[in-house]
């Protein structure tokens, strides 16, 4: 008996020593404070009950940011540690995404980076949120946003990003390749992005996708054929076309057989990519659409952009992404590793970056690969 008390007091105090030891590595050390700070964000963002963020942290502030772009003056939310220091800052593009300012799942996530030691800013664009349309405009916006962030006295200038998700995560690469912010931008973090827009089109019409050679079958998410139906019908010349084409691809309206005879054939292109075409027929098919969408597409491309980018890369992707396949996120890779300072991440059991189902086993993989990649972000505000 006191042989096992004497083993227990001994494993208590080994127990002592450890937690004094891991408190000081977290209170002392910059590794210390983001691990930390990386497994409340994680457990912030994950669908799991357990959410200790705010027992360790104070509350953030939010409040409305007014800058210029070219609609005059956007409005953003901006969240932000409540302690009146310099921080580091991310400007984060939702894109097409129907998610307003209000959406509790953008302001949870605004306050777990805000909490996690990020001012954030939320750049916001209602056309394409609420529309699904695109809008090149948005990556000068972008610039406009990340300057007036960077000029912040809560926000440290020397580490100052972008980021987005979707569409929104591609709009920052080109956006950070922009000569007037290109050498402040200090890391762009893309969750989902697409790399070459035509190749994106291409994959849906096809509904495959291509990658090393390889092809294999894929079926895009309604929101990706609804952006790539607006898209498509805005090249239409004739307004009965596009009204036709929009009853029938963004309204879900049957037509009759009559109106679609009746289409002219401009019209009959956007409708057959749209309804699906082979690898070779949708190529086609691509070839005949006006110059100036082509053009519009190639500058909304990072392929376009990509050797302009100076920034730290932090890309993060679903490999069973159905808005845009992972294949895309993967040829961004193979064109910037050579430079270095790229971090990838694959993951599987998300739903385009939101924890979905697959058992416990499945969630803790997930955690770990994003909690891996998360380190790797919240330690630039460490």
């Amino acid at each position: 008996m006191r042989i096992l008390r004497k083993g227990l007091s001994w494993v208590f105090q080994a127990l002592v020593v450890l937690g004094a030891l891991l408190t000081l590595f977290i209170a002392l050390t910059p590794q210390g404070r983001a691990g930390f700070h990386t497994v409340l964000f994680v457990t912030q963002v994950l669908d799991i009950p357990f959410k200790p963020q705010s027992w360790f942290t104070d509350e953030p502030l939010r409040h409305e940011a007014h800058y210029p772009s070219s609609e005059g003056t956007t409005v953003a939310d901006v969240y932000r540690p409540a302690d009146g220091k310099p921080h580091a800052a991310v400007v984060l593009f939702l894109g097409a995404n129907a998610a307003g300012r209000d959406d509790p799942d953008v302001i949870n996530l605004g306050n777990a980076l805000a909490r996690a030691g990020y001012v954030t800013m939320f750049h916001w664009s209602p056309s394409m949120a609420l529309q699904a349309n695109i809008e090149p405009t948005e990556t000068g916006n972008l610039v406009w946003a990340f300057q007036y962030l960077a000029e912040r006295e809560y926000v440290d200038p020397q580490r100052v990003g972008l980021g987005g998700f979707c569409v929104g995560a591609s709009f920052a690469l080109v956006a950070a390749a922009d000569p007037i912010i290109q050498d402040r931008v200090y890391f762009v973090n893309a969750f989902g992005p697409y790399f070459d827009a035509e190749t994106l089109l291409l994959q849906a019409a096809s509904r495959s996708v291509v990658y090393d050679g390889q092809r294999t079958p894929w079926e895009p998410d309604s929101l990706t054929m609804r952006v790539l139906a607006n898209e498509l019908i805005e090249t239409l010349d004739d307004p009965a076309d596009a009204d036709t084409l929009t009853r029938r691809y963004l309204n879900g309206q049957p037509l009759a057989p009559a109106e679609l005879d009746a289409l002219s054939p401009q019209a009959r292109t956007v409708s057959r990519l749209l309804d699906g075409a082979t690898p070779e027929e949708a190529a086609a098919l691509y070839a005949a659409l006006p110059g100036g969408f082509r053009q519009d597409l190639a500058k909304i491309s990072p392929a376009t952009h990509v050797d302009d980018i100076s920034a730290r890369l932090l890309v993060l992707h679903d490999r069973n992404d159905r808005l845009v396949p992972a294949a895309e996120s993967r040829r961004l890779l193979a064109a910037t590793q050579e430079r270095g300072n790229v971090r990838y991440t694959e993951v599987l059991a998300f739903e385009h970056v939101r924890p979905s189902g697959g058992g416990a086993v499945a969630l803790l993989q997930e955690a770990a690969r994003l909690y891996r990649h998360m380190y790797d972000i919240i330690r630039i505000a460490w």
